[in-house]
């Protein structure tokens, strides 16, 4: 049996960590800050400590923080290979030129040095190459090729295919990113029964995107307080686009069930 797992966040902050397993492999998209490792570790341990393949979509410390801890503090997870395609650090420095810790240039630094230490084979992936695990097949959509305007826009888009399903992983593309895949797909193969819904479900995609998407599930890597957009005043007075984002799902009239973060880690057969 395929599943899907969307795991929590342990802290409700902002947490992209998925896993894809059928009966033979198992693979990893993103997993979140460094301070979900350990809950990571622990799922990826129950499920057998083998991932065949690591899947990150852009270089952002919520994104590749807890694969850099587990590579570092957790010897006991084989990771066989790490797909991912980054975007130089002068790109990264256009949009966001801090160079503190916890920065985006300090992760790009810290993420090369970890894998090079560890010996971790990486493979740089390119539009339109698919690679098979098993039953699952992984097929790329988009790289930071042609992205401009923020580093959530060189996001890579993943569509796994397993057990006749499709699940689209959109890491944190924004407006322009997703106009791009569009220009560069053809629609269908956009449509898909899972979304990995854009940025944490606020400021990601436009609507255009999630309607040639036309899923039928909708994953929100949404912690409580994004998902209300709670503010001073409560529901909805906070500064994201979650609310209107929702809103555009419930007009699609397609979706039959959203699988929201903020209720715990999902376990979806599919």
């Amino acid at each position: 049996m395929a599943k899907l797992h969307m795991l929590k966040s342990v802290t409700d902050t902002i947490n992209t960590s998925f896993i894809v397993q059928d009966e033979n492999s198992l693979i990893v998209f993103d997993g979140g800050f460094q301070s979900e490792a350990e809950y990571l570790h622990d799922y990826l341990s129950a499920l057998g400590g083998v991932v065949n393949g690591w899947f990150l979509t852009h270089m952002h410390s919520d994104h590749v923080g807890a694969i850099i801890k587990i590579l570092n503090d957790y010897p006991d997870i084989t990771i066989e290979k790490i797909y991912c395609n980054f975007p130089s650090d002068e790109y990264l420095a256009q949009y966001e030129p801090n160079t503190s810790p916890n920065s985006t240039l300090y992760y790009s630094s810290l993420f090369r040095n970890t894998v090079s230490d560890k010996k971790v084979c990486q493979i740089t992936v390119n539009e339109n190459e698919v690679f098979n695990f098993s039953g699952i097949s992984v097929r790329v959509l988009l790289t930071h090729e042609g992205a401009s305007g923020s580093v959530n826009n060189s996001s890579t888009v993943f569509s796994v295919e397993v057990n006749g399903k499709r699940i689209l992983f959109l890491g944190d593309l924004g407006v322009s990113g997703g106009n791009r895949l569009l220009r560069k797909n053809d629609h269908s193969m956009l449509r898909s029964d899972y979304v990995q819904m854009a940025h944490h479900g606020q400021d990601g995609v436009d609507k255009n995107v999630y309607e040639a998407i036309h899923p039928r599930f909708c994953c929100w890597c949404t912690p409580s307080w994004l998902w209300d957009n709670l503010g001073p005043n409560g529901y909805d007075t906070g500064v994201y686009k979650t609310i209107i984002v929702r809103g555009w799902i419930s007009s699609l009239r397609c979706v039959e069930k959203h699988y929201v973060m903020t209720e715990g880690t999902h376990t979806i057969e599919l």
